[in-house]
């Protein structure tokens, strides 16, 4: 098996990102915009959130030397001032991809691991995630639990009745 090294997101970076995340959301579902200009105005995006010092957001990345081959997004959300022991934030685990050829031999494991070393670190109080069905069983074997405690409006949604 090749080395794979694990760090964070660089700045040159964003652009391999972009374009993975276009792979990883098509996926998914059929895209509404041209692949260029998506991964123009997501590298901007990028930039622009990860870059700040104070930024409360982290990627971090798998290459093998030559090219990215997966990733793994966190930020950090405060919660209001808590007068208990309590910790005070949150953290989102978000755009989380392997690419296909890569999957099922553990790199994603690898990889949700650093994240959520770092998460447990910050002293975060819960971790949030939208699974796909096919990455359940890895968040499981992360320690991650799926909760019935959480309620999600969709923006799609209808209004409430009166």
């Amino acid at each position: 098996m090749a080395r794979y090294k694990i760090h964070l997101a660089r700045s040159g970076d964003w652009n391999a990102l972009a374009e993975m995340r276009y792979r990883f959301r098509t996926e998914l579902g059929s895209p509404t915009e041209p692949q260029s200009r998506f991964v123009r105005r997501c590298t901007s995006w990028k930039q622009k959130r990860f870059c700040s010092g104070l930024s409360r957001w982290r990627c971090w990345v798998v290459d093998d030397g030559k090219e990215l081959l997966g990733h793994v997004c966190v930020q950090l959300f405060e919660k209001i001032p808590n007068p208990v022991n309590e910790p005070e934030f949150h953290a989102y685990v978000t755009n989380f991809y392997i690419v296909p050829e890569l999957r099922n031999h553990g790199l994603g494991g690898r990889l949700l691991k650093k994240a959520l070393y770092w998460c447990r670190r910050q002293g975060i109080d819960a971790v949030i995630l939208w699974a796909t069905p096919g990455s359940r069983s890895l968040y499981r074997r992360c320690g991650l639990l799926e909760s019935a405690g959480i309620f999600e409006l969709r923006g799609d949604a209808p209004p409430p009745r009166s």
